[in-house]
């Protein structure tokens, strides 16, 4: 089964979020950093433009204002983060292809080519928008799902459950 396509900042994106749902830890990273802290600035620039706090010097204010409107930009700066990391570690941005053997995956891009043993994955994730596929615990092959049709999904998940020791699938 031959599957091409051309990763974009989307993919990149969907495969960094799954990979953070792994485990606890960058699951409650992820989680306060897009949702509890910009939800617990606007708290405190709601609470420090109510009237009653207009009495006194401007320095209390003007420092939980600024706490404020920092953690309602912290999903900004995140993403910012996300974009500069995909343009950083993208050495192209041509299409590649993946090839999935009975014994080999193999990878093509513009400029390199791999062979990779399913003995090598460990391990491989799954949700609505992509296949991560992970040969160490932080580096992992991405398959964007818009890249198959229904069938090579079919067909690529019964791979995996085969010759995968573990899998999991996001919601």
């Amino acid at each position: 089964m031959l599957i091409s396509y051309s990763l974009n900042f989307r993919d990149y994106k969907a495969a960094q979020t799954l990979h953070a749902k792994r485990s606890a830890m960058p699951y409650l990273s992820y989680c306060l950093a897009r949702y509890i802290y910009p939800v617990l600035g606007l708290c405190i620039l709601a609470f420090e433009f109510t009237p009653r706090h207009f009495v006194g010097s401007p320095q209390p204010k003007l420092f939980s204002t600024l706490c404020g409107f920092t953690l309602v930009c912290l999903p900004l700066y995140v993403h910012w983060l996300t974009r500069r990391s995909y343009e950083r570690t993208r050495s192209n941005s041509s299409d590649c292809s993946i090839e999935f053997g009975q014994e080999t995956i193999h990878t093509r891009g513009l400029h390199t080519r791999s062979e990779v043993e399913w003995a090598a994955i460990q391990s491989s994730s799954e949700d609505n928008k992509t296949f991560l596929l992970y040969l160490a615990p932080a580096r992992f092959l991405v398959i964007p799902k818009r890249a198959c049709t229904n069938e090579q999904a079919g067909e690529l998940r019964k791979l995996l459950q085969d010759k995968v020791k573990s899998n999991s699938v996001a919601v």
